[in-house]
Order: C-alpha cells, then sequence, then structure tokens
C-alpha cells in the first residue's frame, strides 16, 4: 500500500462522503446562518460549516478505525470490492452516529433515528469513495489475468 497516495485518497473519500452526507443538514444551515447574520450575528458563520466539520471529523475518524483495518485484513484475503466497502461503511457509519446520539439524548429515538440516518449515508459515501480513490485502482479485478490466459 502506497501510504502518501493511500492518505491523499482517504482524505479526498471522507471529505466526499461528508459533502453528500451532511448536504441536507448543510442547506438548512446555510439558511439559518443567513437569516442569523441578517441580525447582525456573525459568529452565525460557523454555523454554515458546522455541519460538513462534524460530518469530516466522523468520516475521518470513521476510515481510520473501521476502513484502514477493513482494507488490511481484505488484502491478506485478496478480498477487496466495492460492497464490502460501501456495506461497511453504511453500517459503520449508522451504529456509530446511533451509538453517539444514544449517549447525547438519553435515548430520544427521532434524534437517534434522523442523526443516524445521516451517519448512514456519510459512512456509506465515504466506504464508496474510498474503494473509487484508494483501492479500485490496486485491486487486480482478474481482467488482466484473464486476457493473459485467452489472448
Amino acid at each position: 500500500m502506497d501510504w502518501p497516495r493511500t492518505f491523499i485518497a482517504g482524505l479526498k473519500a471522507a471529505a466526499m462522503g461528508s459533502l453528500i452526507g451532511t448536504s441536507i443538514p448543510s442547506i438548512i444551515a446555510t439558511g439559518l446562518g443567513i437569516a442569523l447574520l441578517a441580525e447582525g450575528g456573525v459568529g452565525s458563520l460557523f454555523l454554515v460549516f458546522l455541519p460538513f466539520l462534524v460530518g469530516l471529523f466522523g468520516a475521518i475518524v470513521g476510515l481510520l478505525l473501521c476502513l484502514l483495518p477493513l482494507t488490511i485484513w481484505l488484502q491478506k484475503r485478496q478480498n477487496e470490492n466495492r460492497r464490502v466497502y460501501l456495506t461497511s461503511g453504511l453500517i459503520a457509519g449508522g451504529v456509530s452516529t446511533c451509538l453517539i446520539m444514544l449517549w447525547m439524548t438519553d435515548g430520544d429515538p427521532f434524534a437517534i433515528l434522523f442523526f443516524g440516518a445521516f451517519g448512514v449515508f456519510t459512512g456509506g459515501a465515504t466506504g464508496h469513495f474510498w474503494w473509487r480513490y484508494a483501492r479500485e485502482t490496486e485491486v487486480d479485478s482478474g481482467l488482466d489475468r484473464i486476457v493473459e490466459t485467452f489472448g
């Protein structure tokens, strides 16, 4: 694994996953930030970037704690594919977000499911882009072996 290239690909995957997973909260936060800015609150500009920054942090932590160990394990088994990364990203993003919200809200089911859905989107998108940017080019799809065998 080429670590500098993998690091850049991981940052790209986390940023894209965060953009996709937090797009709806970012639109809502932008509207609130503009409304608060009109009232004179310059600090409300931070509100505009808050969903993306929280999603980016979550995506990077998930990438480090889930997708990198999974990648190392799958490399040893020679069983990497897009479906595995997408599914593990969906599960890890949803479960981790639901557990955090369970702790933060004392079990409020609406908050857990609402924010858990955005965790699922962010995790799934991060897993997809991790495959796309970091792994797809390094995994032998078998096509080269078929062409080699049959000419």
